[in-house]
């Protein structure tokens, strides 16, 4: 089934993603499809059209499960988003992601400082930092990657036209303008309702090689996160707080339950996530072709100056980095040791 077909059948109303996707499968049409569960196709192709004009207006990619661009990890979570919005570029497969969820009301004097120290440390060994656009440390979480130069994703439960408050949509406007990208189900036009914020946290463990709870109350979001996590399969870990503190009551729990590990150092997530080595500082040592200079460059400047394709200057590449000669880094690009 075409993309514009799946995009009107996920307008159809009280159809959940496994549907969609079941019926896209089996149907090569959106009448056949719609026949099949006696529905009527209405103006479910006018609809599909404008959604389609709108979000290339706004430079939003739509990818329906069956596009190979379609995130790997998210097709083994149940129920799976049949289309996703994205803004902005999706990471590599091969890059490692960590997930940071905790409380919006996070402390100032251990929240905040903790997470700027983990996701720091993370971005700066290649991690792409998986959160949810909401105040407190997720909106750290995206802020500090930011700052060390690194991708983060962002998964919001709306629209990508209708994030709120503003604050939050101008980190995602940075977040898709510096080699990341800002995902969610919901089609351009749709506001955030109270269901949908437990439903985005799936994807953003779906996402994620490893959930990190930094903060949290014993009810709230993280903690659906958390729960996704474990039934998903995914590492899950959570950072201790003081005894005294209510925002620390959740991570205290999940760690004495078993149910997450404890985590007290970025180098914790290191059997269940791929940490490269810390940045090193850049020397002229190296004296590789365009890669002399001590500098990081993209792969099409290097494809350039090796007078060869994208392809092979990035197989080069491979075989450079497993001989230690070169290294990747966040935003993919590469500098010589």
């Amino acid at each position: 089934m075409e993309l514009i077909d799946i995009i009107a059948l996920s307008f159809a109303g009280r159809l959940t993603s496994a549907e969609v996707r079941e019926l896209a499968c089996a149907h090569t049409t959106l009448t056949s499809a719609l026949e099949a569960i006696g529905r009527h196709p209405m103006d479910l192709g006018e609809q599909a059209e404008r959604q389609l004009e709108r979000c290339t207006e706004l430079g939003i990619s739509i990818i329906a499960f069956n596009d190979l661009r379609y995130p790997v990890r998210l097709t083994s979570i149940d129920n799976f988003p049949a289309l996703l919005y994205v803004k902005g570029a999706l990471p590599p497969e091969y890059e490692s992601s960590v997930g940071v969820v905790g409380t919006r009301s996070c402390t100032i004097h251990y929240g905040k400082p903790v997470t700027e120290m983990f996701v720091e440390e993370w971005t700066r060994r290649g991690c792409t930092i998986v959160s949810g656009l909401a105040n407190g440390i997720d909106m750290i979480a995206h802020e500090t990657c930011l700052r060390h130069v690194g991708r983060t994703i962002a998964v919001i439960a709306s629209g990508i036209d209708k994030i709120t408050p503003i604050p939050a949509n101008d980190l995602s406007d940075r977040i898709a303008a510096n080699n990341g990208c800002v995902i969610t189900e919901h089609a351009c036009g749709i506001k955030a309702q109270p269901p949908y914020f437990p439903a985005r946290n799936r994807i953003i463990s779906g996402l994620s090689d490893a959930i990190v709870v930094i903060e949290s109350k014993m009810k709230g979001g993280a903690l659906i996160t958390a729960d996704f996590a474990f039934r998903q399969g995914k590492a899950l870990y959570a950072v201790p707080g003081p005894i005294n503190s209510t925002r620390s009551e959740g991570c205290n729990a999940l760690i004495r339950s078993g149910q997450a590990q404890c985590l007290t150092t970025a180098d914790d997530i290191a059997n269940d996530v791929n940490l490269s080595h810390s940045q090193e500082p850049l020397t002229n040592s190296c004296s590789i072709p365009g890669l002399d200079d001590g500098e990081p460059h993209l792969v099409d400047e290097l494809a350039s100056c090796w007078q060869c394709t994208i392809s092979e200057a990035l197989s080069r590449l491979m075989s450079l980095e497993m001989e230690g000669k070169v290294k990747q880094l966040p935003g993919q690009r590469y500098v010589g040791r």
